[in-house]
């Protein structure tokens, strides 16, 4: 079993975000695994890093104050059933999603940028363009898994 970890509260709400609009665009909630690897892949890491150099020069960075003071972004729904991301409505990620948000911080900074805070990261996530493009990213991901699992091999 994957270790658990915690994440801030702007973290976690950035990827409720991308959680929640993956699932009312697509229709399937993905899973935390598809999320780590849509934001590890080039093209998003890339987008990131532009929406945050853009956030930078638009001065669009949150302050402490204005994350801490917002209520709750979602509630739970116990009847519904279990989903596949209990453990995030809690504030609660596998790893990978921490290994992702590592990825795009030294994606940034190697790209000759100081090296991003998570809130920055966070803001980022909930862009209208970086959501559109992870939600792209883990389609695209889904196809190609059932592509290759209809691949018909010619060797025999």
């Amino acid at each position: 079993m994957s270790k658990l970890v915690r994440l801030g509260t702007d973290v976690t709400d950035a990827i409720l975000t991308v959680l929640k609009y993956v699932k009312i665009t697509t229709g399937d909630e993905p899973t935390q695994l598809e999320v780590a690897e849509a934001l590890k892949s080039y093209f998003i890491l890339n987008e990131i890093g532009n929406q945050i150099k853009f956030q930078r020069k638009k001065k669009m960075t949150p302050t402490p104050e204005e994350s801490r003071s917002r209520d709750p972004y979602w509630k739970m729904d116990l009847i519904a059933g279990p989903t596949k991301n209990n453990w995030v409505r809690i504030g609660l990620f596998y790893e990978n999603i921490k290994d992702a948000l590592i990825t795009v911080q030294r994606f940034v900074k190697d790209s000759g940028a100081p090296e991003p805070t998570v809130a920055e990261i966070a803001l980022s996530l909930r862009s209208s363009f970086i959501l559109s493009e992870i939600k792209n990213q883990i389609d695209w991901q889904r196809n190609d898994q059932k592509k290759s699992k209809n691949t018909i091999s010619l060797e025999k």
